[in-house]
């Protein structure tokens, strides 16, 4: 392979952030250590975002990744293409190495956003939160907070997002104390400034919160709760939805779609940008109904039923659904895929136990609060431009349209003419 550095030393900017924007996160990491010039790219803020978003709108799912993990004493990570999974007859998996420098007893996987993964690690009564980018192969541990509740019988629930408007990651953290007196605290962790702040809150909705992790849908996040019953064959049981609106920072409450007699249980998914509720039928089936149009009852429309004998451990399961609208439904070694076109299920095996499962996107979001390399120059552009995506092409467009483009355009010398026509 020709030197990269003096093989594009004459291409136009524009041509190698365009060709750069469509190659994955590992091959940018190879190319950081070209030039200054490459690395000052690459690391930019503008970049990072401009690549995520080409990479989040990518019809095939090309840069998405299923993990699977198993737990004993250490977490034993593998990965493989979601792409894959939905094309492909096998799948391969590559083993995936999380660099924990602390030892934990037991990890628990909470949710993914832009590549970041947030878990919890527990080693005895202590309890850390971790962020972690798989790809970049970066995590790290967040500081710890004070609370009046960690050393009473409490129990806690999270949310981990992407506040857009502010263009910051953060962690939410609600502690429920064991008792009758609805005692509550609300932290939340910002990476930007890397630090927790405590949240003055009215009370919640009365209930224990089901779901481990909030799920993060028009701005709120969402939990199902337990209101009242013994168990869960008691007919005093009432589920309803709750949210916490993270823009005024209030308590509210979601419409629940109307599942009709003996759907009893219910759990809280996203599946594409909506928020989906999966309701599980005595044993007999899970059906499965999405909200699409946020806050409007009637918009809850029930897309697919999974009867319990096509799919063991029908309560381990996990859930995607791709930009063409088909929906991957895991579990512990078998999958199907779901075509609402014709209500088809195709089958799928891949061959690894898991006893968690999250999907992610490729990308070079860091765990680390401002984490930027590149020069004094180019941080006061990216300033300049810190809203705008440096994107100009239309993000379908392959590394060999790209190139073609520039051609007709007579954007190239006629010496790079000879250019290939392929990835990098």
């Amino acid at each position: 392979m020709q030197d990269s550095s003096s093989t594009f030393a004459n291409l136009p900017s524009e041509l190698i952030t365009e060709i750069f924007l469509r190659l994955p996160v590992k091959s940018l990491l190879q190319y950081r250590s070209v030039s200054k010039y490459w690395l000052d790219l690459i690391s930019s803020p503008r970049f990072i975002k401009s690549h995520l978003s080409l990479s989040t709108s990518n019809k095939e799912n090309t840069h998405h990744k299923w993990l699977m993990v198993m737990f004993n004493k250490n977490m034993y990570t593998r990965i493989c293409s979601l792409r894959s999974l939905f094309n492909d007859s096998v799948t391969k998996t590559s083993y995936l190495n999380i660099p924990m420098k602390e030892p934990y007893e037991s990890y628990h996987i909470l949710s993914s956003v832009n590549g970041l993964i947030c878990l919890t690690c527990r080693a005895g009564e202590k309890g850390d939160l971790i962020l972690w980018n798989p790809s970049i192969r970066k995590c790290r541990k967040l500081p710890s907070f004070e609370s009046e509740l960690i050393n009473v019988n409490c129990y806690y629930r999270c949310g981990f997002i992407y506040d857009e408007l502010h263009d910051d990651y953060k962690v939410v953290v609600i502690l429920f104390e064991h008792n009758r007196s609805n005692r509550i605290e609300i932290k939340i962790y910002s990476l930007r400034s890397n630090s927790w702040r405590s949240v003055d809150h009215s009370c919640p909705p009365s209930g224990y919160f089901l779901n481990d992790c909030g799920k993060f849908v028009n701005g709120k996040l969402h939990w199902t709760t337990l209101t009242s019953g013994l168990g869960y064959n008691t007919k005093e049981i009432s589920q309803n939805i709750v949210s916490f609106d993270l823009t005024d920072e209030k308590w509210g409450k979601a419409e629940k779609p109307t599942f009709g007699e003996g759907d009893i249980d219910s759990r809280l998914e996203v599946l594409g940008s909506n928020l989906s509720v999966f309701c599980y039928n005595k044993r007999r089936y899970v059906s499965v109904w999405v909200m699409k149009e946020y806050g409007v009852k009637e918009s809850w429309k029930k897309m697919f039923t999974i009867n319990y004998f096509d799919m063991p451990y029908v309560h381990e399961q996990s859930y995607f659904m791709s930009n063409k609208g088909e929906v991957l439904v895991g579990f512990s070694r078998s999958f199907k895929i779901y075509n609402p076109k014709d209500n088809s299920f195709s089958p799928k095996t891949i061959n690894y136990d898991r006893e968690a499962a999250e999907i992610y996107i490729e990308s070079l979001v860091s765990p680390f609060p401002s984490e930027d390399q590149t020069s004094d120059a180019t941080k006061i552009e990216a300033k300049k431009s810190s809203d705008q995506d440096i994107q100009v092409l239309p993000p379908e467009l392959s590394i060999p349209k790209v190139i073609h483009i520039y051609r007709e355009q007579n954007k190239l010398a006629d010496s790079l003419l000879p250019l290939k026509e392929a990835p990098l």
